[in-house]
């Protein structure tokens, strides 16, 4: 008895411990987090209880879910499976599934909007076809209540910079929307209502108009992900002419059928197919072509006019929309074409050389074929720095890593450095760096070709390809690196991404322990590249790679002429300094050779002979 109550003290301790740390969590939660203004002390209590209960209805379904044994369970039932997701999926409003959805739902809401009032006056709903349209018709309303009742319910949504996802918030979001009292009129079922005037009756599925907000939202949606949305535009905007054509045309109809089919010129004659004999009156109204028959009662005068002011309407709107589409369309290629005008006539106001024109404007033309554009800094500027960022990592990080100046350095400093490369196209034959210029740039080949010229324009190195670097030890500053050691040009058309010195200091101004680390890389690569020079450069002046079969005679004879301890012995067997004779600075001599055994004895005669002179070129 004694230890049950001692348990039983030690939970209730433990209960009234948990339950004071709730009260002061849920009171620093309640604090404002600004309370600097009056305003932000009246509106932060409500704010604070509504985020109160968030944290407490979560953190009760998380007890429910997970504190007892019992609730696991509830993943072996999978009618309970199935509630559990049901009760917590959520629809997110950019992906996929959504818009393949939104696609089916649009689609619905222009049947019903196309049918109806084509049912409602044509006679093509016959006994014989009545189940096919009640087929369609029904299938149209099981996506209105699926899209109720599974899809909107779960649309995430953003509350204050926060992405709503519980099932129960995005729920409540919908129900607060007009689109949600418009979707519940859109499903009122007069059908019903076919046990008393009979299914013929069409018009009474009017209230599935209600619904046409989704179609609007899908076209906005598309428009908004898709990459040329020109399209997408032209297509909305031809539909609701033919829409407004079309409903004219079933009026027109109705109206004959009203007055009497061919009772008169004016009406329908009843010749033909009567949707397309309608069609074709409607849109030449519509678009003002003329030669209508004339109205000759009040009643067609009334909808004449009526029609020739919906033709109006509808003339005005596809133009207006045409030319605001085709003028967003082509507004930066407006405004191209009006800088590269704006530039031929400043150069010929200047007298400038025609092939420097021809330059200049096929610059403009092969930049616009390529990028689109004339400068992608304008583009960039109305971006958050974040995004520029992430974009230009995304395509720069791979050119720049390919840079052995920068193989090691910090992460960090490269994000600063992608976003200071330029991109810079060079038309062929462009000289892109002279021999003895001060390097203040250095250049990654991003596609097409460059040339390392020579002495002359026909001496060609090298040919730098995609992926390469050069003048990248000149951004440095290291004394006697700073000028350009060879003319670079453009071999055919080449895109290069720059680095200028003044943006390369700017970012190593926070970064002084990569400056160090970039000064020993480039006296390495300076290393490097003076020993691949200096071998590359060498000339053979006298090569004999072959091991000759026996020393030649006329060696043989003079050294058993000559004293075995003479200096003229000793220079002929080792050279003039010896076994050990090094490299000299301007020649080398080198000898080998092989001797029957002579009178001194001496048995460290090597067996083969050859002499090799090699000369460098000092380079500058």
């Amino acid at each position: 008895i004694a230890n049950k109550q001692f348990i039983q003290d030690r939970v209730r301790h433990l209960v009234d411990a948990f339950s004071h740390r709730t009260r002061t969590v849920r009171q620093r939660l309640e604090l404002p987090p600004t309370p600097s203004s009056i305003s932000s002390r009246e509106t932060t209590p409500q704010t604070s209880a509504s985020r109160s209960r968030q944290i407490t209805e979560t953190s009760e379904r998380w007890w429910e879910e997970s504190a007892s044994p019992a609730s696991k369970k509830f993943h072996g039932n999978i009618f309970s499976h199935a509630r559990h997701i049901y009760n917590t999926s959520v629809v997110d409003p950019q992906g996929k599934s959504y818009i393949i959805w939104m696609s089916v739902a649009a689609f619905a809401v222009l049947y019903n909007v196309w049918v109806i009032p084509l049912r409602s006056t044509f006679p093509y709903q016959t006994p014989s076809n009545r189940a096919i349209w009640m087929f369609f018709d029904y299938f149209a309303d099981v996506v209105y209540v699926a899209d109720v009742l599974f899809i909107q319910t779960r649309i995430m949504y953003v509350s204050e910079g926060f992405s709503v996802s519980d099932y129960r918030l995005t729920r409540q979001n919908y129900l607060r929307k007009l689109n949600f009292k418009l979707d519940l009129l859109s499903l009122l079922p007069l059908d019903l209502l076919y046990m008393y005037f009979g299914p013929e009756k069409v018009i009474l599925r009017w209230p599935r108009f209600f619904k046409l907000h989704t179609f609007w939202s899908f076209f906005d949606l598309v428009d908004k992900l898709i990459a040329s949305p020109h399209i997408i535009r032209v297509t909305r905007t031809l539909l609701y002419m033919m829409y407004l054509i079309h409903v004219n045309a079933c009026a027109y109809y109705a109206f004959s059928l009203w007055e009497g089919i061919g009772s008169n010129n004016f009406v329908y004659n009843g010749r033909g197919n009567a949707y397309i004999v309608c069609f074709y009156f409607a849109t030449k109204t519509a678009t003002s072509i003329g030669k209508n028959p004339k109205p000759t009662q009040e009643a067609e005068f009334m909808f004449m006019t009526f029609s020739w002011l919906m033709g109006v309407f509808v003339f005005a709107l596809l133009i207006g929309q045409i030319r605001d589409i085709i003028a967003t369309a082509t507004r930066a290629q407006t405004e191209c074409r009006k800088l590269v005008d704006e530039t031929l006539e400043y150069m010929r106001r200047l007298n400038l050389p025609q092939d420097m024109q021809r330059r200049v404007q096929l610059w403009f033309n092969y930049t616009w074929e390529t990028q689109h554009t004339l400068d992608e800094n304008t583009i960039m500027d109305c971006l958050p720095h974040k995004t520029k960022t992430d974009i230009a990592i995304n395509v720069h990080i791979k050119t720049l890593s390919k840079v052995n100046l920068f193989a090691d350095c910090d992460e960090a400093l490269l994000r600063e450095l992608v976003l200071q490369l330029k991109s810079v196209i060079y038309l062929p034959d462009d000289i892109i760096c002279k021999k003895g210029d001060v390097g203040k740039e250095m250049y990654i080949v991003q596609s097409g070709k460059v040339q390392v010229i020579g002495r002359t324009r026909d001496e060609v190195l090298a040919t730098l390809s995609e992926g390469s670097v050069f003048g990248e030890i000149s951004l440095l500053g290291i004394a006697g690196m700073n000028r350009r050691t060879a003319d670079v040009r453009s071999y055919g058309y080449s895109n290069l991404f720059v680095l200028s010195k003044s943006d390369l200091n700017e970012a190593l101004r926070h970064y002084p322990e990569a400056q160090e680390l970039l000064n020993k890389k480039a006296k390495q690569l300076m290393k490097q590249n003076a020993e691949l020079e200096r071998r590359n450069n060498a000339v053979i002046v006298i090569n004999n790679p072959g091991e000759p079969d026996a020393p030649p005679k006329l060696l043989e004879t003079v050294l058993q002429v000559v004293p075995p301890n003479s200096n003229v012995n000793r220079l002929l067997r080792y050279g003039s300094r010896g076994k050990k004779s090094t490299e000299n600075k301007n020649a080398r001599f080198k000898t080998r050779y092989s001797l029957p055994a002579l009178k001194n004895n001496e048995d460290d005669a090597e067996s083969s002979f050859q002499t090799k002179v090699t000369v460098h070129r000092s380079l500058s």
